[in-house]
C-alpha cells in the first residue's frame, strides 16, 4: 500500500542548508541592485508604479495592468503596501518583488529535489540566483506579471508533482471511498484543501500572465493521470471553485469592461504580437533592455528560416543567460545582415550554440522523461496489480519531469511559430520565453543525473562524456556569473546615469510649470511616476497623433490645458515630426534641451 506520509516529514540536512544560504543571497543580490537604482527606469514600470499609488493613496483597486485586459496587478498591491511603508519611490515598488523572487527560489529547489535530487536541486539555484541582466530586469522590473508568473508557476508544478507521487491507485482508492480496509474513509480534509488550493495556484496564475496556460495545462494533464481516483465530486468541485475565484479579475473585468481593438490586440499580444506603439531609434551605447522595438506589420508572413534563427540566436539565448556570453549592441542584435561587423556576426554564432544547445536539451529531457514514464505507465495500463509502490511513484516522478518539459516546449514552440515575434522582433519579443527558466531542472538534468556512471572501468570514451557534460554544467554557470558581474561593472553606472536625466527633466519642467506635457509612449507614465503625479502626460506616436495611453485620465487633463509643451527624447521620430509640422503651419517655438530631451514651448497649439 502506498504511503501517502511518505513526504511528510525531512530532515532539515547540509543540502537544505546550502539551499537557505543560496536563496537568502540570491535576494540579498537583487537588494543591492534596486537600492543602487538598477534596472533603470522603464516606462512600463511607471504604469505599475501609478497603479501603486492611486492603491495607496486614492482608494482604488485595479483588477488588471492599466490599459490591458490581461496581467495581474498582484505587483502594484505589494508596492502600494511599502509605498505605505516607506513612500513611494521605484525602490519601494521593486522591494515587492524581493519575497516573489524568494519563493520562486525555494519552490524551485523543492521541485528539482523532488523530481530528481538535493545535488542538482543545488545547482539550479545557483543558476538562478545569478543570471544576465536581460534576466535579471525580468525579475526586478515592476512591469506586471512575470515575478508573479515565476512564484505561481513553480508553486503550482511542485504541488501537482506532490499530490501525483503521493496519490492513491484506483484499486486502494474504491477501498477507501467504500471503507474497506485499514485505510478506509472519505477522501482526508487535508487532501481535500490541497487540490483546493492547486484550483487557486492556478487561478491566480493564469490571472498574473496568460503565458502560464501551457504549464497549466500540463499540469493539470498530470493530475487527472495520477489523481483522478481522488477527483470525485468534492475534490473537483472544490478545485474548479477555487480555479474562478483565482481568476475572478480576469473574468470580472472582461465581462463588464467593453472590449476594444486596441485592447484585443494586447491580449493577442501577450503570446508574442498584437499593438506595439511606435518609437524611436535607442541613442548610441543604449541597452537594448530599454528599448522598445516597435511597429509590426499585422500580418506577417512566415519565413521558417527567420524564425528559427531569430529564436536560436536572440530568443532563447536573450532570456537563458547567453546573452552574457558575448555583448552586443542593441542596434546590432537583430536583423542580421551581410553589413554586420564581424564581431556581430561572431557572437551571433556564439549566441546561436547556446540556442541550440539548449533547445537539444530539452528535446533530450523530453525524450528521456517521456520513456520513462511511458515503460512504468504502460505496464500499469496492463497489470495495475503488479506495479509496486516505488514503481507507481518513479512513473510519477517521471510525469513530473515530462509535465515541466512539455510546458516549456510547447512555450517555445509558441514562440518559433509566431512570426511576429521571432522573425521581426526577438529582442523585445523574447520576455515571453521566461518561462524556459521555469525549466532549468529539465534543462540541467541531462548534464548532472548521469555522474553516477562515472566508475573507474569506464572507457576513455565514456570518461570523455561525463567530462564534457560537466564543462556544459560550468559553462552555464560561469556565464551567469559573468552576467552578473556585468551589471556591477557597466550596468549600474548607465543606469544611475538614466534616473539622474529623469530627475534633471523633471526638475526643470517643474521650474518651467510645465505639469501638463505630450510625450512618447516610453516616457509618459515614467515621468509621471517619478515626478509623484506632479507632472501627468499623453502619448503620442511618430506622427505626433493620440498614442496608447495607459492612464486614460491623463489624455483629458493634457487636452484641457491651453498649450502644453512637448516632451521627446532629442534623438526621436517626433523632435523631426514637431519641428516640420511647426514650419508647415508657421507656428514659432522655443526648444530647450536638458540632456537627451528635447522640450518645445509652441506658441499655440499644433494642428494635427
Amino acid at each position: 500500500m502506498i504511503d501517502i506520509h511518505t513526504y511528510k516529514k525531512r530532515h532539515f540536512d547540509r543540502y537544505d542548508m546550502y539551499a537557505a544560504i543560496i536563496i537568502l543571497l540570491g535576494t540579498l543580490l537583487r537588494f543591492i541592485f534596486i537600492g543602487l537604482d538598477w534596472p533603470a527606469p522603464y516606462n512600463d514600470e511607471g504604469t505599475l508604479g501609478l497603479m501603486a499609488r492611486h492603491i495607496a493613496y486614492q482608494g482604488a483597486h485595479p483588477l488588471l495592468y492599466y490599459g490591458q485586459n490581461y496581467l495581474g496587478s498582484l505587483e502594484a498591491y505589494l508596492g502600494a503596501g511599502f509605498f505605505s511603508l516607506f513612500g513611494p519611490s521605484t525602490f519601494s515598488l521593486r522591494l515587492g518583488l524581493l519575497p516573489l523572487f524568494a519563493l520562486f527560489l525555494l519552490w524551485m529547489y523543492l521541485l528539482t529535489r523532488l523530481l530528481y535530487s538535493k545535488s542538482l536541486a543545488l545547482i539550479v539555484l545557483i543558476v538562478l540566483a545569478l543570471g544576465s541582466p536581460d534576466v535579471l530586469l525580468r525579475q526586478l522590473m515592476a512591469a506586471g506579471g512575470t515575478p508573479e508568473y515565476f512564484t505561481f508557476t513553480s508553486f503550482l508544478l511542485l504541488l501537482t508533482a506532490w499530490l501525483a507521487l503521493t496519490s492513491l491507485p484506483p484499486e486502494q482508492a474504491r477501498e477507501r471511498k467504500s471503507g474497506i480496509g485499514a485505510g478506509g474513509g472519505h477522501l482526508p480534509l487535508s487532501r481535500l484543501l490541497l487540490y483546493g488550493l492547486w484550483g487557486g495556484i492556478a487561478g491566480l496564475d493564469i490571472w498574473s500572465h496568460l503565458l502560464c496556460l501551457p504549464f497549466v495545462i500540463a499540469a493539470a494533464a498530470l493530475l487527472v493521470l495520477f489523481c483522478r481516483a481522488e477527483l470525485r465530486l468534492a475534490a473537483l468541485s472544490l478545485l474548479l471553485l477555487c480555479l474562478l475565484l483565482g481568476m475572478s479579475p480576469l473574468i470580472i473585468y472582461n465581462v463588464t469592461t467593453p472590449i476594444t481593438p486596441k485592447e484585443l490586440s494586447l491580449f493577442t499580444g501577450a503570446f508574442g504580437g498584437g499593438y506595439r506603439e511606435p518609437s524611436y531609434p535607442p541613442p548610441p551605447g543604449s541597452s537594448s533592455l530599454h528599448t522598445t522595438s516597435n511597429v509590426a506589420p499585422a500580418s506577417i508572413a512566415p519565413n521558417p528560416l527567420l524564425q528559427i534563427e531569430g529564436t536560436l540566436v536572440v530568443g532563447i539565448p536573450t532570456e537563458t543567460n547567453g546573452s552574457a556570453l558575448c555583448s552586443i549592441n542593441s542596434n546590432d542584435i537583430w536583423p542580421l545582415s551581410g553589413s554586420s561587423s564581424a564581431y556581430t556576426r561572431f557572437c551571433s554564432v556564439v549566441h546561436g550554440g547556446w540556442g541550440l544547445g539548449l533547445s537539444v536539451l530539452l528535446v533530450v529531457a523530453v525524450l528521456t522523461a517521456w520513456k520513462g514514464f511511458w515503460r512504468r505507465w504502460h505496464r500499469d495500463s496492463k497489470d495495475r496489480a503488479l506495479l509496486s509502490y516505488d514503481e507507481r511513484r518513479e512513473a510519477a516522478r517521471q510525469a513530473g519531469r515530462l509535465m515541466i518539459a512539455i510546458g516549456a516546449a510547447v512555450s517555445l514552440l509558441a514562440f518559433l511559430l509566431y512570426p511576429e515575434a521571432s522573425a521581426v522582433t526577438p529582442t523585445t519579443s523574447a520576455r515571453y520565453l521566461v518561462g524556459l527558466l521555469i525549466a532549468t531542472p529539465v534543462l540541467l538534468a541531462p548534464l548532472w543525473e548521469k555522474r553516477s556512471s562515472l566508475k573507474l572501468q569506464l572507457s576513455w570514451r565514456a570518461l570523455l562524456r561525463t567530462l564534457a557534460r560537466y564543462a556544459l554544467l560550468f559553462l552555464i554557470c560561469l556565464t551567469c556569473l559573468l552576467g552578473t558581474i556585468n551589471i556591477f561593472t557597466v550596468q549600474i553606472a548607465s543606469s544611475q546615469a538614466a534616473f539622474q536625466e529623469q530627475q534633471e527633466l523633471i526638475a526643470r519642467l517643474l521650474q518651467m510649470h510645465a505639469t501638463r506635457v505630450y510625450t512618447t509612449y516610453d516616457d509618459c507614465d515614467r515621468l509621471a511616476f517619478l515626478s509623484n503625479e506632479k507632472i501627468v502626460c499623453a502619448a503620442l506616436d511618430n506622427g505626433l497623433n493620440p498614442g496608447l495611453d495607459r492612464y486614460y485620465p491623463y489624455r483629458a487633463m493634457v487636452a484641457s490645458t491651453p498649450n502644453p509643451p512637448y516632451v521627446f527624447p532629442d534623438y526621436a521620430v517626433q523632435t523631426v515630426v514637431f519641428e516640420q509640422k511647426a514650419a508647415e503651419q508657421h507656428i514659432p517655438y522655443r526648444r530647450i534641451v536638458v540632456n537627451i530631451y528635447a522640450i518645445y514651448l509652441p506658441a499655440r497649439p499644433l494642428t494635427r
